[in-house]
């Protein structure tokens, strides 16, 4: 669903939500549209942090690459959501880059007008350090995970939490996760291989456990999966 109102997707935003209709006018009055095509790129790490994104329409993968070429999707932002906001705070350059996943449009607002405005309100101050605080706290999750867990917990862990976001019930019985998924980007997600995760994911669609299609995956068995996620965190 597009999100046609741009005062709405600001106000029911995490980062600007509760904000009077004046202030909203006045960071609407900021605002301005730029439109991506699938896989073009927004922006990369080492650019100037001097914008605050918004997303109205389709979807953005946030990623970084190491010296030797391998990526890893760090977040994934859909309709509704905003990002941008580290660099946008310190002035510092990007720390990773932006990428559309398909036709996306998303809303810019300057650092230039943003900072001023955000000097002169304390409460969006208070909400900003909170995002930010939420954001370092998944970070540190995402690391201890990756040192902590096996791949199947990770995986079982990665896909209960897309389900979460995305999931969709299926009449049959099910939850599909409605996200284009190909198992190279599920792979990116947790910094391994696609051969890791197709492995894993081919053994629990023998188990019954879920359902593979081309981009797609369905949960049959949500409680397999977190007896796997149980299991690995207690091993």
């Amino acid at each position: 669903m597009v999100v046609r109102d741009k005062k709405a997707l600001l106000s029911n935003s995490e980062l600007l939500s509760g904000l009077d209709e004046a202030m909203l006018d006045r960071l609407l009055s900021m605002t301005v549209t730029r439109r991506l095509d699938k896989n073009e790129t927004l922006f990369v790490k080492g650019d100037p942090g001097d914008s605050l994104f918004g997303v109205q329409e389709g979807k953005i993968k946030i990623v970084t690459t190491s010296p030797n070429g391998k990526e890893v999707t760090l977040n994934i932002i859909e309709e509704g959501q905003f990002f941008g906001e580290i660099a946008l705070l310190d002035g510092m350059d990007r720390t990773a880059d932006a990428v559309a996943m398909e036709k996306t449009e998303v809303l810019v607002i300057q650092r230039r007008d943003f900072i001023p405005f955000l000097e002169k309100h304390p409460k969006l101050c208070i909400q900003v350090m909170q995002l930010l605080c939420h954001r370092v706290r998944l970070t540190s999750e995402m690391v201890e995970d990756a040192a902590f867990l096996p791949l199947d917990g990770r995986l079982a862990k990665r896909l209960l939490n897309l389900a979460d976001l995305y999931g969709q019930e299926q009449p049959g019985g099910g939850v599909l996760i409605g996200l284009n998924l190909p198992q190279q980007e599920l792979a990116r997600m947790m910094g391994t291989s696609r051969e890791s995760v197709n492995k894993q994911l081919q053994i629990w669609r023998n188990e019954g456990w879920i359902e593979l299609a081309r981009g797609k995956v369905t949960i049959l068995n949500k409680d397999a999966l977190q007896y796997v996620l149980e299991a690995a965190e207690f091993d």
